[in-house]
């Protein structure tokens, strides 16, 4: 049976020596707050919780975020508004290492509002309770620990609890001489410092995945779409997220990461603030989950890497690229003014708490590249080496169109089917009369599953739109670029001197625009070895 409020509140009442009416309980606490007498005469305010603990004490928690989180900040205010020293304490009796311990907690409200996922009592997002290390056992009169998230946890053996009360200096409110000479931005500075909760970039996260991937081969090996899985199976059963972005020649740094830009407010007035990049909003979603007790995986997928200058894009956050064993940025860089100023904004804190980062190892980048296109740019040395490249063959995963993309086509006596063409078309490119290299030839998914789609015996249902995307993407892509060299040695069996040519050709005689031969040398074969 879970161990009660009620039940705390005995506990505690026995530890402290006190009965009930010994105590000034505050109002609208249920009975969870209230003011204790010391011995030097000071009045102390105290708010209880009783600690969680599972069975197979796979967890050991304060439960801020879902238990009095109300109450607790009435205690809170209370205690300010009055100028008393506050504790909020948990115990438990019933779990054998506990027994005889109060914990405290020594954070203030605004810090254990933001990790609760509450706001003046009510949940106002996501949150979590405040862990207690599981391996931790309490041995000591007076000791104090931190758990993962950064939370100082004081543990006192009962017998210590008054003189920890007595000399533990915990006031939830400014003195007036420092209120008085100081200006309210500097107030608003020092708020900001007191909600700031550190950065964790390890967080233990484990994943059978590389953080920094480049997955790379020819067009149509389905690179795309191997992501797209990997990265549902990345993030199944959790919640986390991606971001997905597509590089391209005019692509940039201040695109990527994020700049001041001009911007309309809800008075439609025009003012200047810092426009996170997809990376930017990556890397905040990955920073707050690292807070939390049950950090989630945060991905951006980049499709096409290499279209851009990625030295430019990537500016210092190259340097960050360099990981861990644990999957943490091996380096630090300096953060610059507007991007400190916006984590300050995003995560807490103020702009001097974010001077140097890292990228988490709940933060995942992988990209898709095509070495085949015209007008790539190339990578050097030191940025390929902080990726893992993952090659997708030509014939990667054809066994989920084999059988279906079946088209009778003009010149042929029996249903032509299209993984077969293709495989064809890439043996011609590649024999000794072309030598044309891997990542020029076409892989299955070079015409997409809607163009190849079949009904029950394989056959394509849109013969139109197979037609017309085999010119406009097969006859094309060869005509203007794989083999632009030597396209009139290729479409041999027809008019080649321009590429609707070709295409009319193809109406009329289908895959004899590729040679008189071209069946029985290429087609005939592969048919024979699929």
């Amino acid at each position: 049976m879970a161990y009660t409020t009620q039940q705390a509140i005995e506990t505690l009442n026995g530890y402290l020596n006190i009965r009930d009416d010994q105590k000034s309980v505050i109002v609208d606490t249920k009975n969870r707050g209230y003011i204790v007498d010391l011995n030097s005469g000071e009045q102390v305010v105290i708010f209880i919780y009783p600690l969680v603990h599972k069975q197979d004490n796979t967890k050991n928690y304060f439960d801020t975020r879902d238990s009095g989180a109300y109450e607790r900040g009435v205690a809170w205010r209370y205690a300010i508004e009055n100028g008393l020293k506050y504790f909020c304490f948990g115990v438990n009796d019933q779990v054998d290492k506990y027994n005889e311990y109060i914990f405290s907690l020594e954070c203030n409200e605004t810090i254990i509002e933001k990790i609760s996922g509450t706001k003046n009592g009510a949940r106002n997002g996501p949150g979590n309770q405040i862990i207690i290390p599981n391996d931790y056992i309490p041995s000591k009169e007076y000791e104090r620990i931190k758990n993962r998230l950064g939370i100082y946890i004081s543990v006192i053996r009962k017998n210590c609890l008054y003189e920890y009360l007595e000399m533990y200096d915990n006031r939830p409110y400014l003195p007036e001489d420092y209120v008085e000479d100081t200006v309210s931005d500097e107030s608003e500075n020092q708020e900001a410092e007191e909600a700031y909760m550190p950065l964790v970039f390890n967080t233990e996260l484990e994943t059978k995945y590389e953080r920094n991937r480049i997955v790379f081969g020819a067009p149509g090996t389905g690179k795309s779409y191997e992501l797209k899985e990997e990265c549902e199976d990345l993030l199944k059963d959790t919640n986390g997220s991606y971001e997905r972005v597509t590089f391209h020649p005019d692509y940039s740094y201040s695109q990527f990461v994020g700049t001041y830009k001009p911007v309309m407010g809800r008075d439609e007035k025009i003012r200047y603030d810092f426009v996170p990049g997809p990376f930017m909003r990556v890397y905040v979603e990955a920073l707050k989950s690292g807070r939390t007790e049950n950090p989630q995986p945060h991905l951006l997928l980049i499709e096409e890497i290499n279209r851009a200058k990625v030295a430019a894009v990537f500016g210092d956050v190259f340097q960050l690229l360099d990981r861990d064993d644990d999957g943490v940025s091996e380096y630090e860089i300096q953060a610059s003014e507007d991007i400190r100023e916006y984590l300050a904004k995003q995560l807490g804190g103020t702009p001097d708490n974010y001077q140097k980062i890292r990228i988490p190892n709940n933060m995942f980048i992988w990209s898709t590249m095509n070495s085949a296109d015209q007008g790539v740019f190339p990578m050097d040395t030191a940025f390929k080496r902080r990726w893992n490249f993952e090659y997708l063959g030509i014939n990667e995963n054809e066994e989920k169109i084999s059988g279906i993309g079946k088209i009778e086509l003009a010149g042929s006596d029996e249903p032509i089917e299209w993984n077969i063409l293709r495989r064809a078309i890439n043996a011609k490119m590649s024999s000794d009369q072309f030598k044309i290299n891997e990542d020029k030839l076409m892989g299955p998914f070079f015409l997409s599953k809607k163009v190849i789609a079949s009904d029950e015996n394989g056959m394509i249902i849109d013969t139109k739109k197979f037609v017309d995307a085999f010119k406009s993407k097969v006859i094309m892509y060869l005509y203007e670029d794989a083999v632009k060299q030597g396209k009139h040695r290729f479409f041999d069996g027809c008019d080649n001197s321009k590429y609707s040519s070709v295409c009319d050709a193809f109406d009329e005689i289908g895959m004899g625009i590729f040679g008189p031969n071209f069946k029985e040398n290429f087609y005939d074969k592969q048919k024979d070895e699929a």
